[in-house]
């Protein structure tokens, strides 16, 4: 065996052991923040900016988008080479969709509108292989190196290494928290607080002292039961409050088409003002 084989064969090893990796799992379990923003625009570029920029993870928003799989490929593509965390949230309930991203190489799936045991048992399902799951075995996918790894390594990696997130952001989940968050395999939480003040009577009330006692309960059921909980936050000033009460993982800025019309609305209005100082 020549250098070249030697050479080769270091690279797959090295590359077989980055599938397993998780960028996001492992500042939770070190007990560290983890910041991310929700992608929106329809360009593998943006992800590998928050890479460069220094984001943890970046989640491929499959709910709200018209983006295909066949894109979502590519980001995820994109986070691998930037060591960012690929997460892609699925439109509700949707199983197919939910084994295709994972069968891509996504590193965690998250699922909007969790309300239920029962829910959040299917999606463990759907993400996990037997016998955690029930997930279809495929070994030639993207996510096992299209064969080249032995297809037990791949289920041990595949079972160990996808993270699943379940958003909380319905009146209906609260009553079934307790519920929800003693579901094995089930990772993280993520509130979505438009939709949670909407659903409990406070539409565009995110700080109503209603929602705000919510959120808190969110944040401590699923703390005190060992799960990573996250939210979205505009500021260093919204990231300290909701950390102090427990949060740790936040999309900061919440959204990328957000953050660019503002930045560009921002920045015009100076020009016009300048220009209207020079006349």
């Amino acid at each position: 065996m020549d250098i070249e084989d030697l050479n080769f064969i270091q690279y797959l090893t090295d590359f077989r052991r980055s599938i397993s990796m998780n960028k996001l799992s492992k500042l939770l379990h070190n007990q560290q923040s983890a910041y991310g923003m929700i992608v929106t625009m329809k360009d593998p570029a943006v992800v590998e900016m928050m890479g460069y920029a220094g984001y943890d993870f970046a989640i491929i928003d499959l709910e709200h988008t018209t983006m295909d799989l066949g894109l979502v490929e590519h980001m995820i593509r994109a986070a691998r080479c930037v060591q960012v965390t690929s997460v892609v949230r699925t439109p509700q309930s949707d199983y197919g969709a939910m084994l295709r991203v994972v069968d891509a190489g996504a590193d965690a799936i998250m699922v909007p509108h969790l309300t239920s045991r029962e829910q959040a048992e299917r999606v463990v399902g759907a993400a996990k292989y037997r016998p955690i799951g029930y997930r279809g075995l495929d070994g030639s996918s993207r996510s096992a190196a299209y064969g080249t790894i032995p297809l037990s390594q791949h289920i041990e990696r595949q079972n160990e290494g996808v993270t699943v997130i379940g958003m909380i952001e319905d009146a209906l989940a609260l009553n079934n928290l307790n519920e929800i968050v003693s579901v094995p395999g089930l990772d993280l939480l993520f509130i979505g607080p438009a939709d949670l003040a909407a659903s409990l009577g406070y539409q565009e009330q995110f700080d109503h002292p209603v929602v705000m006692e919510a959120i808190e309960e969110i944040i401590a059921t699923t703390r005190k039961a060992g799960l990573g909980i996250g939210i979205p936050a505009f500021t260093g000033e919204e990231v300290d409050r909701y950390a102090r009460i427990g949060a740790n993982y936040f999309t900061v800025p919440p959204i990328d088409t957000l953050f660019f019309s503002k930045a560009l609305t921002v920045h015009l209005r100076e020009v016009k003002q300048k220009e209207n100082l020079t006349r």
